[in-house]
């Protein structure tokens, strides 16, 4: 971890070469703020294993290329590893990200775990896209799809209207799973553990 503070400052305190880098920069910080971050030590944001970067040693470089950052550049990130800057235009993209890529033959779990530990792939976890994490109306919206799905897979139906969605543990998901029982019309009934109260 680095001998700062991980704490989301004022973007006016980033020192970055022009404000579309500072804003990622303060995106990152906000990302892995301990008040935020479900294991920041780790560089997980929230889902037990949606990391910001694989190391910390891609956090300083990333950090670095931003602050260096031109507004004719853009960063290209391949899960988590800083690819570098390249030469693009003001309307470009400023940061490219792919997360869990995996060649097809290999897409098993056991191969990605072995490639996770290796820090060669991870997991942005549904909406994280690494450092991305936009709070609970990206979690709501894809939990809300997986739910339907479910329906249409495993009970062979568009309507969920009486049907109950059982499920466990809102911490990390911003309470999406009730949400989502709402929204597609079933009746959630979610299980919750306080360790305050154990």
């Amino acid at each position: 971890m680095p001998k700062f503070n991980l704490n989301a400052i004022p973007i006016d305190e980033i020192p970055a070469k022009f404000q579309q880098a500072a804003a990622i920069i303060l995106m990152i910080l906000n990302n892995l703020d301990p008040a935020v971050a479900q294991f920041p030590q780790e560089l997980v944001t929230y889902g037990g294993n949606g990391q910001v970067f694989s190391n910390w040693l891609q956090f300083r470089l990333v950090i670095k290329y931003l602050a260096e950052m031109t507004g004719e550049q853009t960063l290209s990130l391949y899960s988590g590893h800083p690819l570098g800057l390249f030469p693009s235009h003001e309307h470009a993209p400023r940061v490219v990200i792919t997360n869990g890529m995996m060649i097809p033959n290999y897409s098993t779990k056991e191969y990605y775990d072995k490639f996770f530990a290796l820090g060669v792939t991870q997991y942005g976890q549904m909406t994280a896209g690494s450092y991305c994490y936009i709070g609970p109306q990206g979690i709501v919206h894809g939990t809300t799809i997986t739910v339907m799905n479910a329906g249409r897979k495993y009970l062979s139906t568009d309507s969920l209207a009486g049907k109950v969605f059982l499920t466990s543990g809102l911490g990390g998901m911003s309470g999406a799973q009730a949400k989502a029982a709402v929204i597609s019309g079933c009746v959630g009934v979610i299980a919750e553990v306080s360790y305050f109260f154990c």
